[in-house]
């Protein structure tokens, strides 16, 4: 479950884009949580999420909408398509992050 440990920048890299995804874990005041996405060059995604009686549930995802350069399309769709999926779960598990929305689960690596 999420905890204090998950806070940090985080990234996922992939051969489907030149360069990495960055995210962003930050506890907000209370149960929520703010996670931030970022393709470089691309749009600014976040979603904020509550832990309630030891479960998350996203209560905003929010996206900018400008023109994405042709390299990045295909990543930044898919993360898009993952956090609006609903984030139920963070942990970390030593130098990585795993992420679950939507029932499916991707894994990041500290961002050093």
């Amino acid at each position: 479950m999420v905890g204090k440990a998950c806070e940090g920048d985080w990234e996922y890299r992939t051969d489907r884009a030149p360069v990495p995804v960055k995210i962003t874990v930050k506890k907000f005041i209370g149960d929520d949580w703010m996670i931030a996405c970022m393709v470089p060059k691309g749009n600014m995604m976040h979603c904020m999420v509550r832990e309630t009686e030891g479960t998350l549930k996203q209560i905003k995802y929010n996206t900018t909408d400008k023109e994405l350069p042709v390299e990045i399309m295909e990543v930044e769709g898919l993360m898009a398509d993952f956090f609006e999926g609903g984030i139920t779960d963070i942990k970390r598990e030593g130098e990585s992050l795993r992420i679950t929305s939507g029932g499916k689960e991707m894994v990041f690596t500290l961002d050093k």
